[in-house]
Protein backbone atom coordinates (compact mmCIF):
# COMPACT_ATOMS: atom_id res chain seq x y z
CA UNK A 1 0.00 0.00 0.00
CA UNK A 2 2.82 2.40 0.91
CA UNK A 3 4.66 1.51 -2.28
CA UNK A 4 1.51 2.32 -4.32
CA UNK A 5 1.14 5.68 -2.55
CA UNK A 6 4.76 6.62 -3.23
CA UNK A 7 4.37 5.66 -6.90
CA UNK A 8 1.16 7.73 -7.15
CA UNK A 9 2.93 10.77 -5.69
CA UNK A 10 5.82 10.38 -8.15
CA UNK A 11 3.41 10.21 -11.08
CA UNK A 12 1.52 13.24 -9.82
CA UNK A 13 4.71 15.25 -9.56
CA UNK A 14 6.16 14.14 -12.88
CA UNK A 15 2.98 14.44 -14.95
CA UNK A 16 2.90 18.26 -15.29
CA UNK A 17 6.66 18.36 -15.89
CA UNK A 18 6.39 15.80 -18.66
CA UNK A 19 3.41 17.71 -20.07
CA UNK A 20 5.39 20.93 -20.15
CA UNK A 21 8.34 19.14 -21.74
CA UNK A 22 6.00 17.88 -24.44
CA UNK A 23 4.61 21.37 -24.96
CA UNK A 24 8.14 22.74 -25.27
CA UNK A 25 9.04 20.10 -27.84
CA UNK A 26 5.95 20.81 -29.93
CA UNK A 27 6.52 24.57 -29.91
CA UNK A 28 10.25 24.16 -30.52
CA UNK A 29 9.50 21.98 -33.55
CA UNK A 30 7.13 24.61 -34.97
CA UNK A 31 9.40 27.59 -34.38
CA UNK A 32 12.62 25.84 -35.38
CA UNK A 33 10.89 24.91 -38.63
CA UNK A 34 10.10 28.55 -39.39
CA UNK A 35 13.61 29.59 -38.35
CA UNK A 36 15.24 26.93 -40.54
CA UNK A 37 13.26 28.28 -43.51
CA UNK A 38 14.44 31.84 -42.76
CA UNK A 39 10.89 32.78 -41.80
CA UNK A 40 11.54 33.68 -38.19
CA UNK A 41 14.25 35.29 -36.09
CA UNK A 42 13.29 36.48 -32.63
CA UNK A 43 11.88 35.43 -29.27
CA UNK A 44 8.66 33.80 -28.09
CA UNK A 45 6.98 33.56 -24.68
CA UNK A 46 3.82 31.68 -23.73
CA UNK A 47 2.24 31.94 -20.28
CA UNK A 48 -0.96 31.12 -18.42
CA UNK A 49 -2.15 32.70 -15.17
CA UNK A 50 1.24 34.05 -14.25
CA UNK A 51 3.22 30.91 -15.10
CA UNK A 52 5.61 30.88 -18.05
CA UNK A 53 4.90 27.74 -20.08
CA UNK A 54 7.44 28.37 -22.82
CA UNK A 55 10.17 30.85 -23.76
CA UNK A 56 12.90 30.55 -26.35
CA UNK A 57 14.99 32.54 -28.81
CA UNK A 58 15.77 31.87 -32.47
CA UNK A 59 17.98 33.32 -35.17
CA UNK A 60 20.37 36.22 -34.87
CA UNK A 61 20.23 39.64 -33.26
CA UNK A 62 22.98 40.62 -35.73
CA UNK A 63 23.39 38.36 -38.74
CA UNK A 64 26.53 40.13 -39.98
CA UNK A 65 28.36 39.71 -36.66
CA UNK A 66 26.82 36.33 -35.80
CA UNK A 67 25.23 37.50 -32.53
CA UNK A 68 22.40 35.18 -31.45
CA UNK A 69 19.03 36.31 -30.13
CA UNK A 70 18.39 35.54 -26.44
CA UNK A 71 15.17 35.55 -24.44
CA UNK A 72 16.16 38.91 -22.92
CA UNK A 73 17.02 40.52 -26.27
CA UNK A 74 15.19 43.79 -26.93
CA UNK A 75 13.11 44.41 -30.05
CA UNK A 76 11.27 47.41 -31.44
CA UNK A 77 7.55 46.63 -31.04
CA UNK A 78 6.11 49.16 -33.50
CA UNK A 79 2.38 49.73 -33.23
CA UNK A 80 2.06 47.61 -30.09
CA UNK A 81 3.22 50.89 -28.50
CA UNK A 82 -0.37 52.10 -28.98
CA UNK A 83 -1.55 49.82 -26.17
CA UNK A 84 0.82 51.60 -23.79
CA UNK A 85 -0.25 55.04 -25.00
CA UNK A 86 -3.90 54.15 -24.41
CA UNK A 87 -3.13 52.95 -20.88
CA UNK A 88 -1.23 56.18 -20.16
CA UNK A 89 -4.20 58.24 -21.41
CA UNK A 90 -6.57 56.30 -19.16
CA UNK A 91 -4.25 56.91 -16.20
CA UNK A 92 -4.46 60.64 -16.89
CA UNK A 93 -8.25 60.33 -17.09
CA UNK A 94 -8.33 58.62 -13.69
CA UNK A 95 -6.20 61.47 -12.34
CA UNK A 96 -8.76 63.99 -13.57
CA UNK A 97 -6.44 65.53 -16.16
CA UNK A 98 -8.35 64.36 -19.24
CA UNK A 99 -11.80 63.48 -20.54
CA UNK A 100 -11.95 61.22 -23.59
CA UNK A 101 -15.04 62.95 -25.02
CA UNK A 102 -13.80 66.51 -24.54
CA UNK A 103 -12.59 68.45 -27.64
CA UNK A 104 -8.83 68.39 -28.10
CA UNK A 105 -8.84 72.18 -28.30
CA UNK A 106 -9.27 72.16 -24.50
CA UNK A 107 -5.79 70.62 -24.23
CA UNK A 108 -4.02 71.82 -27.38
CA UNK A 109 -5.55 75.23 -28.21
CA UNK A 110 -3.08 75.73 -31.09
CA UNK A 111 -4.80 72.99 -33.11
CA UNK A 112 -6.82 74.30 -36.05
CA UNK A 113 -10.61 74.40 -35.76
CA UNK A 114 -11.18 71.07 -37.52
CA UNK A 115 -8.65 69.11 -35.45
CA UNK A 116 -9.63 70.91 -32.27
CA UNK A 117 -13.09 69.35 -32.50
CA UNK A 118 -11.65 65.84 -32.38
CA UNK A 119 -11.75 63.89 -29.12
CA UNK A 120 -9.44 61.34 -27.58
CA UNK A 121 -12.26 58.83 -28.01
CA UNK A 122 -12.16 59.27 -31.80
CA UNK A 123 -8.36 59.16 -31.80
CA UNK A 124 -8.07 55.97 -29.77
CA UNK A 125 -10.90 54.29 -31.68
CA UNK A 126 -9.11 55.10 -34.96
CA UNK A 127 -12.11 57.06 -36.17
CA UNK A 128 -10.73 60.57 -36.66
CA UNK A 129 -10.15 60.88 -40.40
CA UNK A 130 -6.42 61.55 -40.00
CA UNK A 131 -4.06 59.93 -42.55
CA UNK A 132 -2.34 56.63 -41.83
CA UNK A 133 1.30 57.77 -41.71
CA UNK A 134 3.21 61.02 -41.36
CA UNK A 135 5.19 60.14 -44.49
CA UNK A 136 1.98 60.88 -46.40
CA UNK A 137 2.28 64.56 -45.47
CA UNK A 138 5.99 65.25 -44.95
CA UNK A 139 9.46 63.94 -45.75
CA UNK A 140 10.78 62.13 -42.68
CA UNK A 141 14.24 62.88 -41.32
CA UNK A 142 16.55 61.04 -38.94
CA UNK A 143 16.30 63.58 -36.15
CA UNK A 144 14.33 64.07 -32.95
CA UNK A 145 11.49 66.21 -34.25
CA UNK A 146 9.85 68.31 -31.52
CA UNK A 147 6.27 68.07 -30.27
CA UNK A 148 5.52 71.59 -31.55
CA UNK A 149 6.76 70.63 -35.02
CA UNK A 150 4.48 67.60 -34.97
CA UNK A 151 1.47 69.74 -34.03
CA UNK A 152 2.26 72.08 -36.93
CA UNK A 153 2.30 69.08 -39.29
CA UNK A 154 -1.08 67.86 -38.04
CA UNK A 155 -2.55 71.33 -38.57
CA UNK A 156 -1.64 71.04 -42.27
CA UNK A 157 -3.78 67.92 -42.79
CA UNK A 158 -7.50 67.93 -43.71
CA UNK A 159 -9.62 65.08 -42.31
CA UNK A 160 -10.74 62.51 -44.87
CA UNK A 161 -14.13 61.78 -43.27
CA UNK A 162 -16.44 62.98 -40.53
CA UNK A 163 -15.02 61.79 -37.19
CA UNK A 164 -16.92 58.90 -35.63
CA UNK A 165 -18.54 57.75 -38.87
CA UNK A 166 -16.12 54.95 -39.70
CA UNK A 167 -12.98 53.09 -38.70
CA UNK A 168 -9.67 53.83 -40.41
CA UNK A 169 -6.42 52.83 -38.75
CA UNK A 170 -3.97 55.71 -38.36
CA UNK A 171 -0.67 56.10 -36.55
CA UNK A 172 -1.34 59.82 -36.25
CA UNK A 173 -4.23 59.14 -33.88
CA UNK A 174 -1.95 57.81 -31.17
CA UNK A 175 0.81 60.29 -31.89
CA UNK A 176 -1.65 63.12 -31.32
CA UNK A 177 -2.94 61.40 -28.16
CA UNK A 178 0.65 61.27 -26.87
CA UNK A 179 1.00 65.03 -27.46
CA UNK A 180 -2.18 65.66 -25.46
CA UNK A 181 -0.80 63.48 -22.67
CA UNK A 182 2.42 65.48 -22.63
CA UNK A 183 0.54 68.74 -22.38
CA UNK A 184 -1.78 67.84 -19.50
CA UNK A 185 0.87 65.98 -17.47
CA UNK A 186 3.59 68.57 -18.20
CA UNK A 187 5.89 65.60 -18.80
CA UNK A 188 7.58 64.37 -22.00
CA UNK A 189 5.83 61.26 -23.31
CA UNK A 190 8.98 59.16 -22.94
CA UNK A 191 9.44 60.19 -19.31
CA UNK A 192 5.77 59.65 -18.48
CA UNK A 193 5.84 56.01 -19.62
CA UNK A 194 9.07 55.42 -17.75
CA UNK A 195 7.70 56.82 -14.48
CA UNK A 196 4.12 55.51 -14.60
CA UNK A 197 4.43 52.15 -16.41
CA UNK A 198 7.96 50.83 -16.88
CA UNK A 199 9.44 51.54 -13.45
CA UNK A 200 6.41 50.45 -11.36
CA UNK A 201 6.38 47.11 -13.21
CA UNK A 202 10.18 46.73 -13.12
CA UNK A 203 10.27 46.64 -16.93
CA UNK A 204 13.99 47.40 -16.90
CA UNK A 205 14.55 46.33 -20.52
CA UNK A 206 11.75 48.45 -21.99
CA UNK A 207 11.82 52.04 -23.15
CA UNK A 208 11.04 54.67 -25.75
CA UNK A 209 13.73 55.10 -28.38
CA UNK A 210 14.88 58.30 -30.03
CA UNK A 211 17.36 59.05 -32.79
CA UNK A 212 19.84 60.41 -30.28
CA UNK A 213 19.29 57.78 -27.56
CA UNK A 214 19.17 54.22 -28.84
CA UNK A 215 18.94 51.16 -26.62
CA UNK A 216 21.90 48.86 -26.08
CA UNK A 217 21.57 45.08 -26.54
CA UNK A 218 18.72 45.46 -29.01
CA UNK A 219 18.32 43.11 -31.95
CA UNK A 220 19.08 44.81 -35.26
CA UNK A 221 16.30 44.88 -37.82
CA UNK A 222 16.89 42.82 -40.98
CA UNK A 223 15.38 42.27 -44.43
CA UNK A 224 15.80 39.21 -46.64
CA UNK A 225 17.45 40.10 -49.96
CA UNK A 226 18.56 37.47 -52.49
CA UNK A 227 18.45 34.76 -49.83
CA UNK A 228 20.54 36.71 -47.33
CA UNK A 229 19.71 38.79 -44.28
CA UNK A 230 20.83 42.41 -44.56
CA UNK A 231 20.43 45.37 -42.23
CA UNK A 232 17.07 47.08 -42.64
CA UNK A 233 16.67 50.82 -43.06
CA UNK A 234 16.81 52.86 -39.88
CA UNK A 235 13.42 53.75 -38.39
CA UNK A 236 12.28 57.34 -37.85
CA UNK A 237 11.61 56.94 -34.14
CA UNK A 238 10.71 60.50 -33.12
CA UNK A 239 8.04 60.66 -35.84
CA UNK A 240 6.45 57.54 -34.33
CA UNK A 241 5.88 59.12 -30.90
CA UNK A 242 3.03 57.34 -29.11
CA UNK A 243 2.26 55.16 -32.12
CA UNK A 244 5.37 53.02 -32.56
CA UNK A 245 8.48 54.18 -30.71
CA UNK A 246 8.93 51.53 -28.00
CA UNK A 247 11.27 48.59 -27.55
CA UNK A 248 10.80 45.71 -25.11
CA UNK A 249 11.47 42.05 -24.34
CA UNK A 250 9.16 39.06 -24.00
CA UNK A 251 9.84 38.91 -20.26
CA UNK A 252 8.99 42.58 -19.71
CA UNK A 253 5.80 42.22 -21.74
CA UNK A 254 4.88 39.27 -19.53
CA UNK A 255 5.15 41.57 -16.47
CA UNK A 256 2.93 44.10 -18.21
CA UNK A 257 0.39 41.41 -19.11
CA UNK A 258 0.10 40.31 -15.47
CA UNK A 259 -0.35 43.89 -14.27
CA UNK A 260 -3.40 44.25 -16.52
CA UNK A 261 -5.20 41.54 -14.52
CA UNK A 262 -4.95 43.80 -11.46
CA UNK A 263 -5.52 47.51 -10.84
CA UNK A 264 -1.82 48.35 -10.66
CA UNK A 265 -1.88 50.38 -13.89
CA UNK A 266 -5.54 51.27 -14.39
CA UNK A 267 -8.85 50.53 -12.70
CA UNK A 268 -11.66 48.22 -13.87
CA UNK A 269 -13.58 51.02 -15.59
CA UNK A 270 -10.52 51.99 -17.64
CA UNK A 271 -9.91 48.36 -18.62
CA UNK A 272 -13.51 48.09 -19.78
CA UNK A 273 -12.85 50.92 -22.22
CA UNK A 274 -9.45 49.60 -23.27
CA UNK A 275 -10.85 46.15 -24.07
CA UNK A 276 -14.23 47.20 -25.51
CA UNK A 277 -14.60 46.42 -29.19
CA UNK A 278 -17.09 44.91 -31.63
CA UNK A 279 -16.52 43.87 -35.27
CA UNK A 280 -19.32 46.08 -36.57
CA UNK A 281 -18.20 49.24 -34.71
CA UNK A 282 -14.80 50.91 -34.93
CA UNK A 283 -13.27 47.85 -36.60
CA UNK A 284 -13.32 45.82 -33.39
CA UNK A 285 -10.84 48.27 -31.87
CA UNK A 286 -11.00 49.22 -28.20
CA UNK A 287 -8.57 51.81 -26.89
CA UNK A 288 -5.13 50.66 -28.01
CA UNK A 289 -6.18 47.02 -28.37
CA UNK A 290 -7.80 45.06 -31.19
CA UNK A 291 -10.64 42.99 -29.76
CA UNK A 292 -12.07 39.73 -31.10
CA UNK A 293 -13.57 36.47 -29.77
CA UNK A 294 -11.66 33.21 -29.51
CA UNK A 295 -12.94 29.64 -29.27
CA UNK A 296 -12.70 27.76 -25.99
CA UNK A 297 -12.88 24.04 -25.25
CA UNK A 298 -16.04 22.17 -24.25
CA UNK A 299 -17.17 22.69 -20.69
CA UNK A 300 -16.41 26.42 -20.84
CA UNK A 301 -18.31 29.31 -22.31
CA UNK A 302 -18.12 28.90 -26.07
CA UNK A 303 -16.06 32.03 -26.69
CA UNK A 304 -13.66 34.22 -24.78
CA UNK A 305 -12.30 37.71 -25.39
CA UNK A 306 -8.95 38.09 -27.14
CA UNK A 307 -7.27 41.51 -26.95
CA UNK A 308 -4.20 41.91 -29.09
CA UNK A 309 -1.93 44.19 -31.03
CA UNK A 310 0.83 43.73 -33.54
CA UNK A 311 3.58 46.00 -34.74
CA UNK A 312 5.66 46.39 -37.88
CA UNK A 313 8.62 48.66 -38.58
CA UNK A 314 11.66 48.52 -40.84
CA UNK A 315 13.23 45.16 -39.96
CA UNK A 316 10.84 44.25 -37.11
CA UNK A 317 7.44 42.61 -36.63
CA UNK A 318 5.73 41.56 -33.41
CA UNK A 319 2.45 40.16 -32.15
CA UNK A 320 0.97 40.13 -28.63
CA UNK A 321 -2.15 38.02 -27.92
CA UNK A 322 -3.89 38.18 -24.52
CA UNK A 323 -6.72 35.65 -24.03
CA UNK A 324 -8.53 37.34 -21.16
CA UNK A 325 -10.95 34.62 -20.07
CA UNK A 326 -8.18 32.05 -19.66
CA UNK A 327 -5.34 34.45 -18.76
CA UNK A 328 -3.18 33.08 -21.57
CA UNK A 329 -0.44 35.17 -23.20
CA UNK A 330 1.43 34.65 -26.48
CA UNK A 331 4.22 37.10 -27.36
CA UNK A 332 6.17 36.85 -30.62
CA UNK A 333 8.92 39.43 -31.23
CA UNK A 334 10.99 39.30 -34.41
CA UNK A 335 13.81 41.19 -36.12
CA UNK A 336 13.26 40.23 -39.75
CA UNK A 337 10.60 41.56 -42.09
CA UNK A 338 8.50 40.13 -43.46
CA UNK A 339 7.76 36.91 -41.62
CA UNK A 340 4.40 35.14 -41.01
CA UNK A 341 3.87 36.48 -37.49
CA UNK A 342 0.13 35.80 -37.37
CA UNK A 343 0.58 32.32 -38.84
CA UNK A 344 3.15 31.54 -36.13
CA UNK A 345 0.87 32.91 -33.41
CA UNK A 346 -2.07 30.82 -34.63
CA UNK A 347 0.13 27.69 -34.79
CA UNK A 348 1.05 28.25 -31.12
CA UNK A 349 -2.60 28.92 -30.30
CA UNK A 350 -3.64 25.64 -31.95
CA UNK A 351 -1.19 23.67 -29.79
CA UNK A 352 -2.47 25.37 -26.62
CA UNK A 353 -6.07 24.73 -27.69
CA UNK A 354 -5.35 21.02 -28.26
CA UNK A 355 -3.90 20.76 -24.75
CA UNK A 356 -6.88 22.40 -23.06
CA UNK A 357 -5.29 25.72 -22.10
CA UNK A 358 -8.38 27.53 -23.46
Amino acid sequence: MLRFFVWFVILSLCGPVQGQDMLKKQLDDILEGYSANNQFSGTVLVAKKGKVLYENAFGMADWEQGVSNKVDTKFLIGSATKSFTAIAVMQACEDGLLEVHKPLSAYLPELNQELGKLTLHFLMKNSSGLPVHLNRITELEHRDISSQELIALYNSVPLSFTPGTRFEYSNLNYQLAALVLERVTKTPYKDYLEKHIFKPLHMSHTGVERTGSKSMNKALGHDMVSGKFIRADENYMAYAKGGGDMYSTVKDLFKWDRALYSNVLVDANSKQQLFDGAPDTFGGYGYGFKVKPYDRNEGKESQGKLVRHGGSMYGYICNIHRYLDDEVLIVVLGNIRPYPTMEITVAIEDVLQSKGFF
